[in-house]
């Protein structure tokens, strides 16, 4: 009985949670993870991701574990800033851009550069109390744009090239995340 019983709260969970991951544009899935972080929604956040990385994703930020790293450090997330970048500008710092554009064509896949303010419980490389900044790959799969890739920018590069956002905040980060090592 227990077993049905937890197939069909799988089952009705699928297809209510949809209706909270359903995101038109990057963007919008963007705002939906920092919601789906602040919220501890580890189920939430996973569906913002293509399918092959979902039970990945909510495996790492799942209750039972409790790693520095996982959503469940985060007590607070803003959305600051995004910048798409152009996929040949992308390339120079996602090195598997190119195998997303070779599996999914170029106009499902996006890059964008996002700045997030956090307040953690303890701060780690990965996670910083203020300014976070990350490049994330997009991929449209089935008319929803989904997360397939979410890096910590390197910031210091962004910089040197012009591509970043021109902050105070931007500039310093990757000192930032060295002092916390």
């Amino acid at each position: 009985m227990k077993r049905i019983c937890t197939l069909f709260i799988m089952i009705g969970s699928f297809f209510c949670f949809n209706q909270f991951v359903d995101a038109a544009t990057p963007l919008q899935v963007v705002q939906k993870e920092l919601q789906h972080i602040s919220n501890k929604q580890p189920v939430l956040y996973s569906k913002l991701w293509i399918r092959s990385m979902q039970n990945a994703i909510l495996f790492h930020h799942s209750d039972n574990i409790r790693h520095e790293d996982t959503i469940s450090n985060v007590t607070k997330s803003s959305l600051i800033k995004v910048k798409q970048l152009p996929l040949q500008k992308a390339s120079q710092y996602i090195p598997r851009l190119s195998q997303y554009i070779s599996k999914f064509e170029a106009e499902n896949v996006q890059v964008y550069y996002v700045a997030a303010r956090y307040e953690v419980k303890k701060e780690n490389p990965y996670q910083l109390n203020g300014m976070n900044y990350f490049m994330q790959v997009f991929i449209q799969q089935g008319g929803e744009w989904r997360i397939a890739e979410s890096i910590v920018a390197p910031t210091d590069q962004i910089v040197a090239n012009g591509d970043g956002f021109g902050t105070k905040q931007e500039k310093e980060y990757g000192k930032r995340r060295e002092n916390v090592k």
